[in-house]
């Protein structure tokens, strides 16, 4: 197994191509593992049983709570360090530093260096998933006809998928306005809601 990547730009289209200058991998994989669950089945066997570990976790979480309300560094041996990040504004006011809304934005990690050293030297495919090239105006007819045959209507997440993960969610978004700007579908709804559907003549409507 190698680790998978995309991307920014992937799946332009005609007129396009001019962007593809500067290209960057993105790590393709977003899964989430629970450490806690994962445990369960991990293929090299735990001595550790599911609820202590959970229960050795809670303890660390503690821990962290309890050591960076006073501003350290807590440090996680073979695992890295935690540190908090804070904003806001600094005022001087006769010859004083003064806070102007100044809070606790997040958390910095600084992983342990031989962790860092094992993870940079994991393999990783060098075949990006998605096409350099998007579809045509034929595969995207045939696509969206397809979608259409099962559904009413259609969400910008139901496109992306239609399209296999061939196209960031960006270039979703830039081919269904320009649908809807050519009159071939409509949008309805705004934000989260918005959905499409096909106008009358097209894509088998």
């Amino acid at each position: 197994m190698a680790i998978q990547f995309s991307v920014a730009k992937r799946g332009l289209f005609p007129g396009e191509e001019g962007e593809m200058k500067n290209l960057q991998p993105r790590l393709y994989s977003r899964e989430t593992v629970d450490a806690v669950e994962f445990q369960r089945k991990a293929p090299w066997g735990t001595v550790m049983s599911y609820d202590t570990l959970g229960y050795a976790l809670g303890e660390v979480r503690r821990t962290l709570l309890h050591e960076m309300r006073d501003g350290k560094a807590v440090t996680l041996p073979g695992i890295g360090t935690f540190r908090l990040s804070l904003k806001g504004g600094v005022e001087v006011s006769g010859g004083n530093y003064r806070g102007r809304d100044v809070r606790v934005d997040g958390i910095l990690f600084t992983p342990d260096r031989k962790l860092r050293e094992e993870l940079c030297a994991l393999p990783v495919n060098q075949v990006p998933v998605g096409l350099a090239v998007g579809p045509d105006d034929r595969q995207v007819e045939e696509r969206l006809t397809a979608l259409f045959r099962k559904k009413e209507s259609v969400t910008h997440k139901q496109v992306f998928f239609a399209f296999e993960a061939t196209l960031t969610h960006h270039r979703v978004v830039s081919l269904l306005s320009r649908l809807v700007r050519e009159g071939r579908l409509i949008r309805e709804g705004e934000r989260s809601q918005t959905r499409y559907r096909a106008a009358e003549g097209h894509f088998g409507r």
